[in-house]
């Protein structure tokens, strides 16, 4: 199977991603930014680095926020440059950095092994029950 980050086009898409993994014990992974954001690069290519190591339990999207808008203001997107959110069962994980805050996590300054490290803390907790992942 090949393993890869897909970029979605169209909010009907990052929904059918989102549910198509709803019945597995996969973790679905967005990367929600503008795609030429130095940051979303950054993110970008560590998720591209990491998506065979993580590729039995996640699957990886982006979503570039300029095209597919109708997740800005749900998720709060339009002052970030890049959002990195997790699915699972159909449902939102949320993960929090320091201080219990998830805009704290500088998305950005993971690379590829941090990124696989950090896939599978959230799809351990994740496939455990939980919806809260705390990095701290």
């Amino acid at each position: 199977m090949a393993h890869h980050v897909e970029h979605l086009h169209a909010a009907e898409a990052v929904d059918d991603a989102i549910v198509r993994e709803a019945e597995t014990e996969r973790l679905v992974v967005v990367r929600f930014g503008h795609s030429v954001h130095a940051d979303c690069l950054s993110v970008d290519a560590a998720m591209a680095a990491a998506a065979e190591l993580v590729g039995p339990i996640a699957v990886l999207h982006a979503v570039d926020i300029e095209e597919v808008q109708d997740f800005n203001a749900m998720y709060e997107l339009h002052d970030r440059p890049c959002t990195v959110m997790f699915f699972h069962g159909n449902r939102h994980v949320d993960v929090r950095g320091p201080h219990g805050s998830r805009y704290d996590i500088a998305w950005a300054a993971y690379n590829a092994d941090e990124f696989v490290g950090l896939v599978w803390t959230v799809h351990e907790r994740a496939t455990a029950g939980r919806r809260l992942v705390d990095l701290d």
